[in-house]
């Protein structure tokens, strides 16, 4: 039977939080959609009725039809909701780390040194690899922004991910034994740590690294049964746990409601393709129908957030996913090594013509 612990403990925590935040006033609240500025703003008795009825019945729909068990969901509720108005209040500050400038500094001047023949590299990488994005010129970001990729500019899991994925290719020569096993996810999960905190620490960032962490406790732990569903309410938790105001930052909405997408939807997407062992592993067509599948599942959670919040919507989004999105991947894949290794001419080569070729991509969809 599955396990809905995460998701009855998750989600009335969560909407506690929500609630907090509307009815710890206006001024805690993000601004009101563009799209619609002729509606009123939500007033504190609008968000008690509303919002703190909507979460109610959705606490005791999860949990349980007996009634008796819906006391730990609404318990839950007023302790996010108590979170919230306590942090909004200043009763207490969570624990803040100050950001690591200088290790953000020097990748951004190893990348500056690192010996780039195209102009637009080492700007690109900047932005990519540190959030830093003053090197980039006007044309540039508006290519990513009419062709639907400023989510590329956003660190986040993408990011994440793929520093992840080399850092553990570097450290599959420790073996297979338990200790080593045991010393990989230590050094993965701390050098992500340390990134996340080098670029400032973002709800995106701080949600990824919370993934690597559960999935790393998961695969040391084979014999407890875990799902991408119970990391992504587990996240949501610890991450509104320690700091309840990044539920109104643009960044952890449109994060987590893409994880949402992902977990929940993209699967379903990915079974209208069928396919047998061998399709799986061989078939491109599959794995193009894969990356289509993700995007669109992003796009669908994420579409409403980003039209209310911004007035606009990416027309290109799945070709951009679909040609911007491999060539990204190999571009940061690329622009690590070339770093990691000391900027071999043959990588450095390759990172420039990787980034032309993005920028390119972009520049065409944005054009049409």
């Amino acid at each position: 039977m599955e396990n809905r612990l995460p998701l009855r403990t998750s989600l009335p925590f969560v909407a506690g939080v929500a609630c907090g935040a509307l009815l710890a006033g206006p001024d805690s609240l993000p601004s009101w959609p563009v799209a619609f500025p002729s509606w009123p703003a939500p007033t504190g008795h609008l968000s008690l009725a509303a919002l703190l009825l909507v979460a109610l019945c959705l606490a005791l729909l999860v949990w349980s039809r007996r009634g008796e068990r819906a006391l730990i969901p609404l318990m839950l509720l007023a302790v996010g909701l108590f979170c919230y108005c306590a942090r909004a209040a200043d009763l207490y500050q969570p624990a803040r780390v100050s950001r690591l400038t200088g290790l953000a500094t020097r990748l951004g001047q190893l990348i500056d040194g690192a010996g780039f023949g195209n102009p637009e590299s080492a700007p690109l990488l900047k932005a990519l690899m540190t959030g830093e994005r003053s090197g980039l010129d006007r044309e540039t970001v508006i290519a990513f922004r009419r062709s639907g990729a400023s989510h590329l500019l956003a660190l986040s899991g993408l990011h994440m991910g793929i520093i992840a994925m080399v850092i553990r290719s570097a450290l599959s020569i420790l073996g297979r034994p338990r200790a080593a096993e045991l010393a990989r996810a230590a050094l993965l999960v701390g050098f992500c740590l340390v990134y996340t905190l080098a670029c400032g620490a973002s709800p995106s960032l701080v949600r990824a690294l919370l993934f690597i962490l559960l999935g790393q406790a998961a695969a040391l732990c084979p014999e407890r049964r875990s799902s991408p569903a119970d990391r992504l309410c587990i996240a949501a938790t610890i991450q509104l746990a320690l700091d309840p105001l990044s539920i109104g930052s643009v960044a952890f909405q449109l994060s987590y409601l893409a994880m949402i997408g992902v977990v929940f939807i993209a699967p379903r997407l990915e079974a209208w393709y069928p396919s047998t062992l061998a399709s799986a592993r061989f078939d491109p067509l599959r794995r193009i129908w894969q990356a289509a599948s993700l995007a669109i599942s992003c796009q669908l959670t994420t579409a409403p957030l980003v039209w209310l919040r911004f007035g606009n919507f990416p027309h290109y989004f799945l070709l951009t996913n679909l040609l911007a999105m491999p060539v990204c991947e190999l571009l940061l894949t690329c622009a690590i090594l070339t770093l990691a290794l000391g900027s071999p001419v043959l990588l450095v080569r390759a990172t420039d013509h990787l980034a032309g070729l993005l920028l390119a991509i972009l520049e065409i969809i944005s054009g049409l």
